[in-house]
């Protein structure tokens, strides 16, 4: 039995070395002044999550890549995203999701309605982890009346992923899509897509009331 103990210990203590080594590579990667290596050690997260799925490690690996998010460019952003999306039952292991969060969250500040877009797109794929913060549904609110298609398409997308977890969400936009929906300014494609959101909001009766008299509208 002891040995048994002993091997598992030297296990585990072997598996967290290499994942700091991995960790370290993937972090050299990040600080690159060159684009390339750094979408390339983005892609590559992916991975490291697989092989090591412990949350120390994840949690880290996230922070780094928040720092990246906050402080690259659009086509680093798009990199991300797509760990995230591609990564979702990794995301409850994040242990500092204040930090995590707060730093994405600070591009939505940003003067490009691209790097908000991808922002929105972000809160929607980070839905189980962010689906209560309010400023993220302030975030997703004011989205849905940009005049940007990118980030209006971007906030339905992430209106209808948070409204699938949060029946405080789908409760407060509830109102505001059925009055985009009835719209005479509101293009048809756009329309469409916000009838799709309704789908997910079935979180108390008031809400579902609600979603059926809008459907009943909207045929």
């Amino acid at each position: 039995m002891a040995d048994i103990s002993i091997q598992s210990q030297t296990f585990s203590q072997e598996m967290r070395q290499q994942a700091n080594a991995a960790l370290m590579k993937l972090d050299k990667g990040l600080r690159s002044k060159s684009v390339g290596e750094q979408s390339e050690s983005i892609i590559r997260f992916g991975k490291l999550f697989d092989r090591f799925p412990f949350a120390i490690v994840i949690n880290a690996a996230f922070l780094k890549l928040s720092d990246v998010f906050l402080e690259g460019n659009n086509f680093l952003r798009l990199c991300i995203l797509r760990v995230v999306q591609d990564s979702q039952a990794h995301l409850e292991k994040i242990l500092n999701v204040d930090e995590f969060v707060k730093r994405v969250f600070s591009v939505m500040h940003s003067n490009d309605p691209a790097a908000r877009a991808l922002t929105l797109r972000m809160f929607g794929s980070l839905a189980a982890i962010v689906a209560e913060r309010k400023n993220v549904h302030h975030s997703v609110r004011t989205g849905l009346e940009s005049h940007d298609r990118l980030e209006q398409e971007a906030a339905i997308f992430a209106a209808g992923k948070l409204s699938q977890r949060s029946g405080l969400f789908a409760a407060g936009i509830c109102n505001k899509v059925a009055e985009m929906i009835q719209g005479l300014a509101t293009p048809v494609p756009v329309k469409l897509k916000l009838i799709r959101i309704f789908e997910h909001m079935h979180h108390n009766v008031e809400t579902s009331n609600k979603v059926n008299r809008e459907d009943e509208f909207s045929k």
